[in-house]
């Protein structure tokens, strides 16, 4: 029966920027969610809720307000929400990230009862050199802060004990992959 509750498996997606996570989940999911491709896409944790419905042969979406209240919504309107979301973080002069997560749910009839928890891309930021100076070093230093602010928020949802750990990484041999250190 659709209606009756069910506890879904929690896993939350981690890996480096551009290395395929939102694609994964896009994969599991059924369909285009959220913008994919090179560069800082997810700003803050999306969690997606999925549910199978037989009934539904289009997604259908709710999106969980600030208020705590879950609301219908079309795809594009929270796409627009998410990218609203990336764009306010962008211009934030204290942070490159929110910890707090965007709750979706949604149902279709080609998606699994899961949640996905999609987080930001780790960032590889340059080490920049001691008593180095310019602008060029000032730009470095604000990718390495961004990088430390997104790796500790990937770690601390890492940290839940009821997720499962889905880490995504291009790499030919796992024991050298770079987000294993984390």
């Amino acid at each position: 029966d659709f209606e009756k509750p069910f506890d879904a498996p929690a896993v939350v997606v981690v890996g480096h920027q551009s290395s395929g996570k939102s694609a994964l989940i896009e994969a599991l999911m059924g369909f285009q969610f959220n913008q994919v491709g090179g560069g800082t896409k997810t700003r803050r944790p999306v969690s997606l809720r999925m549910q199978y419905n037989p009934r539904c042969t289009h997604p259908k979406c709710f999106l969980q307000g600030e208020d705590g209240i879950e609301r219908p919504k079309s795809l594009t309107d929270i796409q627009e929400y998410i990218e609203s979301e990336n764009r306010r973080l962008e211009r934030d002069p204290v942070r490159s990230f929110d910890p707090r997560e965007i709750n979706i749910r949604m149902e279709y009839k080609y998606c699994p009862n899961m949640i996905l928890i999609d987080t930001p891309g780790l960032i590889a930021a340059p080490r920049v050199p001691r008593g180095s100076t310019g602008a060029a070093t000032v730009q470095q230093r604000a990718l390495q802060a961004a990088a430390k602010e997104a790796e500790r928020l990937v770690v601390t949802k890492m940290r839940c004990p009821d997720y499962i750990i889905l880490c995504v990484e291009d790499t030919m041999d796992w024991k050298h992959g770079a987000t294993r250190e984390i």
